[in-house]
Order: C-alpha cells, then structure tokens, then sequence
C-alpha cells in the first residue's frame, strides 16, 4: 500500500520537475539570463558607448575599467582616450523601484561621459511598458555631462514619467560609479581636485565623535519641555552637501532623503532634524528657522524622513532622523536659529524656544571653495579612504543577481525529496 503510494508520489514528483526544467526558460524571463552580462559586456557595446575609440583592453584594474584606445595613424602607439566601466562593478549598487539596473558608462580622460548604456534590470513597470528606460531615450542625456555635475532628477536630469525611483537610481548610480573611476584613474582632473579638498575640509568632523561633534557646535541641541511632561530633543546639523550627509547619516539614507527632497522641491539646503527624547512625537509644523528678524515656518513638502540613525555619526545617537530643506532666502553663511513653537496655537510662535547655529569654517570652505584655515591644511590628502562609499551590496541586490542559486536549491530539495520517497518505499 505504502509502496503504491510512494511510487504514485514520486512519479508526480517526477513529472513536476520534468515540467520545472522544460518550463524554466519562460519562468525566469529572458532578461534574467543577461543579468550578468555587465561582467563580460560585448565589444560593440563598448564601442556604442565609447565612440571614439578603435580597441579595448580586457576588464582590469581596482576598480575594474575596460582602457579605451584610439589609433591616430597605420603605425602609431594607440593612444588612451578613456575608460568604459559597469556600475555593479562600482557597489553601493543604486536600487530602482524592483532592484538593481545595470549601466555601461564610457568616460573620457576629462571626466566627460561618452556614452551610456542600459545593460539589465527587472522593474515590475516593465511588464506594462516594455523596455521604458531604453525607449524614453533617458539615456541619451547623460552624454556629454561632466563629473562634477549633480545628476539630480528634477534639476540637471529629466526623469522619465511615473519612474522617478528608477530614474532616480540609473543618475545616481552614473555619478557615483564615473566619480570613483576618476579619483582612481583621473587623478589630473579637476573632479578629482575638488575631491581632495572635500577630504581636506571634512577631515577634522571625520575624526569626531558624536559628542565631540557637539562640543564642537557642528551639532546643536534643542531641548523642547512639552505640557505632558514629555521632553522632545531634537539634534540640528547642516547637511547642505553630499559628504555631510553620507558623514552624519550614512550613504544611503542621505541618498533617499535626497531623492526624496529632489521630487519635493527645487531648491533649498538641507537641515538634518535628529528626533530624540521621551516625546510621543514630532509635530513638524512647529519647527522653524528664524534669521534677521524673520521667520521661515517648515512646511510638510519641505520634511522628509532620513532613516532610522543606523549608519554615519548619528548612528545609535536618536529615535530616527528628518531633514528640514531650508527656505532659499535663508543665508547658510550668516548665524540663524532653529526654533521650536510652544505656544497654544501650532504656527504662530509667539512662545517658542530655539538655538543658534552657525556653520564652522571648514563647512563653509566645503560649499563656497574658500581657502582653508591654517589648522585644517595639514590634514590635506589623508582620510580619502574613509570617505568612500561602502563596497557592500545590499542584500536586495544581492538577491536580484543570484535568482540561479534559488531555482537551483529547488532542484536539489525536489531530488532528494524523490531519493527519500523510494528509499522508503523500499524498506
């Protein structure tokens, strides 16, 4: 009885794993099977993104880069001219609303982009509009942008419609893959100087500690006493600059509250607002900025959520943090006040309690490019390490790319449930 059963058992079994195999091309899409294909891209994409040039060099280098040639004459030495590279070779990899989206990028030796190319990726969009990256001809812009560009959806990028998370991670993605390729292999450009005097200015906060960025006034505190005998503590810093940002919050949640205040507004300086205290919560319409007399309420399409303080300086510092984006007509370079409204009605801040702030030296040296002060110049070229984005892939990436290892764990698990079955059936 049990021998029938098991072989009925294992027969449909069988058959099930006869239909996975032959089914397993339609389950997993075609464009599954060319995930990889930015770890070994074909010629013409290269040249498709790197016009100019007439050979490439095999993938090499730390980090990884194809060197692009062009010969001048029948007999002459093939002079480089650039470097084409993929941006999962270049990790943090940028997520998009589904995972990943894989990107060829060609640079030449100015840090001017050549070419970009759209390799793979798999957003659930793509189902209703086909390839909509591709098609919308969002690639097209990046061509001819420097370096030192922003890539900001909304300001120096058109994002493509009803795809601003995807837009979002291929110009992000872009920046940050070409900006480690130059700091590497550009060390003459002017991305690169720039670079090197962003270490210098940041190198004295990097070496602080949260307290220590407290003492110093780079971070204030703000101590609001409420009528339920609660205490809000809300810790302000500047974070008007990438750098900051990653600094005091980590990569990537500077990178979602960034995008996130892109679609919101224009313009505007970002404030990080770090929540703290035994406050139910934050009423963020009693925030403001006051500055020569005149008061700059918060809006709610001026906050966004900045993550819950895991990474950067802030890190175990605070409840979770937001990010106030400053009104443009307030002055960054002049003192101004954070301040908090206490009085009866929510807006009118006719009681309220605030701090000062004043961004350091060496904050403003990192905006406007002045020189340095004496104290901070001999740090100049050390710490560029630190500053560099983690290599670590998001586990959401990391499954993204590895859709091979589940379906092949499930064969494994089918064979030996069949090997089992019999086995018993036997006995």
């Amino acid at each position: 009885m049990w021998s029938q059963a098991s072989r009925r058992l294992t027969n449909f079994l069988g058959f099930s794993f006869l239909a996975l195999c032959i089914s397993l091309p339609w389950i997993v899409q075609p464009s599954v099977f060319a995930q990889t294909e930015w770890q070994n891209p074909d010629v013409g994409w290269l040249q498709e993104v790197m016009p100019a040039a007439d050979r490439f060099s095999s993938k090499q280098g730390e980090p990884p880069v194809f060197r692009a040639f062009k010969t001048a004459a029948e007999n002459a030495e093939p002079e480089l001219i650039g470097y084409v590279f993929t941006t999962p070779d270049l990790p943090p990899v940028q997520l998009g609303f589904s995972g990943p989206i894989d990107t060829l990028v060609g640079m030449d030796l100015q840090g001017r982009l050549t070419g970009v190319k759209i390799l793979h990726y798999r957003e659930s969009y793509r189902t209703l509009r086909g390839d909509f990256i591709e098609d919308s001809g969002f690639p097209e812009q990046f061509r001819n942008k420097t370096i030192e560009e922003e890539f900001r959806v909304g300001r120096d990028i058109d994002g493509m419609s009803r795809a601003t998370i995807s837009s979002w991670a291929v110009a992000r993605g872009i920046r940050n893959a070409a900006r480690r390729v130059a700091t590497t292999y550009l060390a003459d450009s002017t991305f690169v100087a720039e670079a090197n005097f962003e270490t210098e200015a940041l190198f004295s906060l990097q070496q602080k500690s949260w307290e220590e960025l407290i003492e110093s006034g780079f971070v204030k505190q703000l101590s609001v006493p409420l009528d339920d005998r609660t205490e809000l503590r809300l810790f302000v810093a500047y974070m008007g600059h990438y750098r900051l940002g990653e600094l005091l919050v980590g990569a990537t949640d500077y990178s979602n509250a960034d995008r996130e205040a892109s679609i919101r507004v224009d313009e505007g300086s970002m404030l990080l607002i770090g929540i703290g205290g035994n406050a139910p919560r934050l009423r963020q319409l009693r925030l403001a900025v006051l500055q020569n007399g005149s008061v700059y309420p918060n809006r709610r399409n001026r906050f966004v959520f900045a993550g819950s303080g895991k990474e950067g300086k802030i890190a175990g510092q605070v409840q979770f943090a937001a990010v106030m984006i400053l009104d443009p007509a307030i002055d960054i370079a002049q003192p101004f006040s954070v301040i908090y409204d206490t009085g009866p009605i929510t807006g009118e801040f006719s009681e309220f309690v605030s701090v000062d702030y004043q961004l350091a030296p060496e904050v403003l040296a990192l905006i406007q490019g002045p020189t340095l002060p004496d104290e901070l110049s001999a740090a100049e070229g050390m710490a560029s390490s630190d500053l560099t984005e983690s290599a670590e892939e998001p586990i959401a990436s990391w499954i993204a790319r590895n859709l091979w290892s589940g379906l092949i764990a499930l064969v494994l698990i089918l064979i030996l449930t069949i090997a089992t079955i019999r086995r018993k059936g036997v006995n």
